[in-house]
C-alpha cells in the first residue's frame, strides 16, 4: 500500500513481529495438537497481546519493508493511514476472541487457538501487503483458516455445511482477484499493488 512514511529499523521489526509472532505461535499450537491443549490459552493470549502492542506501534510509525519472495517479486508490507486502523482493529478483536475462548472452548483448544492466530496473521498480511505475491499468499491462508474455524465443530453437520458454503463462496469471489493477477503477469506489469492502476492496457497500443 502506498503512503507508508516510516522505515526505521524499530518500525520494521515491530511490523514483522505483528505478523510473525501470531503466525509462529499459531502454527506451533496446531502442529503440537492435543499435547498443547493446557498451555494453549496462555500462549495464544500472550501472543495476541504482544501483537496488539506491535500493531499500535506500527500504526504510529508507519513502517514499510520488503524481502525477496519469488523471482522478480518481493514480499512487501507497509502500513499507511487505512491499514493503520485495520491492523489495530484486527489485533484487538483477535485478543478479545481468544480471551473469550479461554473459558468457552474446551474441545481441542490448542487447535482453535492456533487457527485463530494463523487467521489473524493472514489478515494482517492482507491489510499491509504491497505486492501481489504477498496479497495472494495471505489471501489463501486466510481463506483456509476461516473455513477451518467456521467448520471447527465438524461433528455437527450444519457447522460443516456452513464452512463449506463459506469456502465455495470465497473461491468463487477469488476468481476476479486471480484474473487480475494473471492479467498483470501477462502484461508484464509491476507486481507492486500501487503501480497497477497506472499499468498499460494490454490491448492498447504501446
Amino acid at each position: 500500500m502506498s503512503g507508508a512514511t516510516g522505515t526505521s529499523t524499530a518500525g520494521v521489526v515491530l511490523l514483522w513481529t505483528f505478523i510473525v509472532l501470531p503466525a509462529v505461535a499459531g502454527a506451533a499450537l496446531c502442529l503440537v495438537g492435543r499435547r498443547a491443549d493446557r498451555p494453549a490459552p496462555a500462549v495464544s493470549v500472550t501472543a495476541a497481546a504482544l501483537a496488539l502492542g506491535a500493531a499500535i506501534a506500527v500504526a504510529v510509525l508507519r513502517p514499510q519493508t520488503a524481502v525477496p519472495f519469488l523471482p522478480g517479486a518481493d514480499f512487501g508490507l507497509a502500513v499507511d493511514a487505512l491499514s493503520a486502523v485495520v491492523v489495530v482493529t484486527v489485533a484487538a478483536v483477535t485478543l478479545l476472541v481468544l480471551l473469550f475462548a479461554t473459558a468457552d472452548i474446551d474441545d481441542r483448544p490448542a487447535r482453535f487457538h492456533g487457527l485463530m492466530l494463523l487467521f489473524a496473521a493472514a489478515v494482517g498480511i492482507t491489510a499491509t501487503a504491497t505486492t501481489l505475491p504477498a496479497l495472494l499468499f495471505s489471501w489463501e491462508i486466510m481463506g483456509a483458516t476461516s473455513f477451518a474455524l467456521i467448520g471447527y465443530w465438524w461433528r455437527e453437520p450444519d457447522r460443516v455445511s456452513a464452512g463449506t458454503t463459506a469456502f465455495l463462496t470465497t473461491r468463487t469471489a477469488d476468481l476476479g482477484l486471480y484474473l487480475a493477477a494473471g492479467a498483470a503477469l501477462a502484461g508484464g506489469s509491476s507486481l507492486v499493488l500501487a503501480d497497477l492502476p497506472g499499468a498499460a492496457d494490454p490491448g492498447g497500443t504501446s
